[in-house]
């Protein structure tokens, strides 16, 4: 079911969702004192006896840091006000300088009201103690929209996962065990929502035996509230002129789930873009990485074309696809920035066009971009002039510009991701999984036809599309092959500077080629081809009479599902008869130690480097990338989950054959 707008506020719908998935910057201005204030709260953004003395202070050895992290190999912070930044950036330079700190430093924070770069860039300026770090996170600061956004640092020691919206929506999307509580914001007086009941139950919630909590806010109301959530408060002396602040830890431990603590080796089974982004993100968190590809080398599947195009997805309602698509474009753009830099490089954000089919779609998308308030750096539209313009040659309506759009080539992504961990991955080629088996120890065995030992580990990834429903362990999966033709072509004068999305695409050049495509394939390589060629001219009038040299075609598969939402996580118990009943994802009993990263569609690109950061993120409990909605959203077992629901028994055969149509 979905929720139904009431009856009065159904002429102002549209209104009410652009509200809802748009974030408003802070505002900058300061107080009488230099102090930065709010003026919507009322409230200034520190102490008047400063703020990176407040972060020392208040928060850290409140939480007694920087000794409490020299314990742990990860370390996660979660904050309820990120503000300026300098909590993060205080506890961030004590890292550093700490030769006994653990291994990783996670640090979550919730933002209604972010700064943008600029207003930044003023406020860290009266920090010269912070001033390089300050301007590396201005450098990847994301763009203000809806959800999380993932950076990393110090060669992804330090993660920074910013939660752009209201406390009381993006904590119950947190999945994290919190080892230090930062509870800051404007004052209980000024800003009540952030200091409620709900918010504090959702803290003790991310919280374990060990975690502890600390603020400036001695509020009568604050005490009892942390209380009844289940922490144990204490007064001491506070920072500066303020005379106390709160420490808290763990009156009652909430109920978790049990976090992976076997040996950190794992088996990935398809080196293809999954394959190979999952097996990288194990491993630059000191994995051991066997790869495991039936094909006689990396990137033989659609991650095989010369290029691919990647941009983000949008949608009205701001939907579960469109958040995903930023999510992972992100990541993905994050993670290629990481690889080394090449003579010649693989890929470039100079942005992609999608052109609308028609003037009246062309009139759908100009009236959404006006009405949703996104950022321009994320989608802007532009008028046929305007797209022409862009494109260096005559289109007959607009479209959307992403401005970061992407070509990729695949296969050296692949291979860079391979590499960029030395030893700690190593791959087989010519090495088909036929059967998948478990000790009695738990530990996984991948044997070929032949029954060969090609490797084994207590974790295994399932990265090989459709071909993972050939295990037995898999085979209840709803994911299916749809073919598709790309087409290789010279570059010419005649193609447009950009590359171009659309009813036809056709990738910026990579040396001297492009691929343009594509068209369904059922059998018939020279037809598909000849309606890649077609659709290209269609679009683009000047390039109607112009020869284009072909130089081949090749048919790949795409891996999809009935929703067109990948399948990544752990996977779940094959169903049956007895199966029991269950109403939420963690009810559902899991195959110990067998996860999926599948069925991307035509979206691998954009999708591929977030799987594998969800799953290892998982794996070694650290903060998840994504909000809970998203991750239940791509669950393995979400197909099982809606039939047991509805009471009936499971049968992926009902789904029938996914098309590639729904892309």
């Amino acid at each position: 079911m979905y929720a139904r707008w009431p009856a009065p506020w159904l002429a102002d719908a549209s209104a009410l969702v652009t509200q809802l998935n748009t974030i408003q910057p802070a505002q900058l201005s300061m107080n009488a004192d230099g102090i930065p204030y709010s003026a919507s709260f009322d409230d200034i953004y520190h102490s008047p006896d400063g703020g990176l003395g407040q972060a020392q202070s208040v928060f850290m050895a409140g939480n007694g840091l920087p000794e409490r992290w020299q314990q742990c190999d990860v370390f996660t912070i979660v904050e309820t006000g990120f503000g300026q930044g300098l909590n993060f950036l205080a506890t961030w330079q004590a890292w550093r300088a700490d030769p006994l700190r653990g291994k990783r430093l996670h640090f979550v924070s919730v933002e209604l009201h972010p700064f943008t770069p600029a207003d930044l860039a003023t406020l860290h300026a009266g920090y010269p103690q912070v001033a390089e770090l300050a301007a590396q996170l201005r450098a990847q600061w994301p763009l203000l929209t809806p959800g999380f956004h993932r950076l990393s640092f110090d060669d992804g020691t330090v993660t920074l996962t910013l939660l752009f919206g209201s406390a009381d929506a993006m904590l119950p999307e947190l999945d994290v065990r919190a080892d230090a509580i930062y509870l800051d914001g404007f004052s209980p007086a000024k800003n009540p929502d952030l200091w409620s009941p709900f918010v504090f139950r959702q803290l003790w919630r991310l919280s374990h035996a060990h975690t502890t909590l600390a603020t400036y806010s001695v509020a009568g109301d604050v005490r009892r509230g942390l209380t009844e959530a289940g922490f144990a408060v204490e007064k001491l002396k506070g920072f500066g002129t303020k005379w106390a602040m709160l420490r808290g830890r763990l009156a009652r431990i909430p109920r978790s789930q049990p976090v992976y603590a076997g040996e950190h080796a794992a088996i990935v089974i398809g080196a293809g873009l999954a394959g190979c982004a999952a097996a990288e993100r194990l491993a630059a968190r000191g994995w051991q990485i066997s790869v495991l590809e039936a094909a006689d080398g990396l990137a033989t599947g659609s991650s095989g074309n010369h290029a691919g195009l990647m941009h983000v997805y949008c949608s009205r309602d701001d939907n579960l696809l469109a958040r995903l698509s930023r999510a992972g474009a992100a990541a993905t753009l994050q993670s290629l920035a990481r690889l080394p830099v090449e003579a010649a490089p693989f890929h470039a954000a100079d942005g992609v066009l999608q052109l609308a089919k028609d003037a009246a779609q062309a009139g759908q998308m100009a009236a959404l971009a006006a009405e949703s308030n996104w950022p321009p750096e994320l989608v802007r539209f532009l008028d046929a002039d305007a797209a022409s313009l862009h494109l260096g040659q005559p289109v007959a309506h607009g479209g959307w510009w992403f401005a970061t759009g992407a070509w990729i080539n695949p296969r050296n992504a692949c291979q860079g991701w391979l590499n960029a961990h030395g030893d700690r991955i190593s791959a087989r080629y010519g090495a088909e999984v036929t059967v998948l088996q478990q000790t009695a120890a738990g530990i996984w065995q991948a044997r070929d036809a032949q029954g060969m030992l090609l490797a084994q580990a207590p974790v295994v990834i399932l990265a090989n599309a459709a071909a993972a429903r050939q295990l037995v362990q898999a085979a209840d999966l709803p994911v299916w092959d749809g073919w598709r033709v790309a087409t290789r072509i010279a570059d010419s004068a005649a193609l447009p500077v950009h590359s171009l999305a659309g009813r036809a695409y056709v990738t910026a050049a990579y040396q001297g080629e492009r691929i343009i495509g594509a068209s369904d394939f059922s059998g018939d390589l020279q037809a598909a081809e000849a309606s890649n060629i077609a659709a290209l001219r269609a679009v683009l009038p000047q390039v109607e009479n112009t020869a284009l040299q072909v130089l081949s075609s090749r048919a790949c598969k795409r891996p999809t599902t009935p929703d067109r939402l990948p399948l990544v996580g752990a996977l779940p118990q094959p169903w049956h008869s007895g199966y029991p009943a269950c109403h939420q994802p963690w009810q559902i009993p899991r195959q110990a130690g067998l996860y999926a990263s599948l069925g991307f569609g035509a979206r691998g690109l954009t999708w591929a480097v977030l799987a594998g950061e969800l799953l290892a993120s998982q794996l070694n409990g650290e903060p998840c990338p994504i909000e809970r909605k998203l991750i239940d959203a791509i669950d393995p077992a979400r197909f099982l989950l809606r039939a047991l629901r509805r009471g009936e028994p499971y049968q992926v055969a009902a789904f029938g054959m996914a098309s590639d149509d729904m892309e």
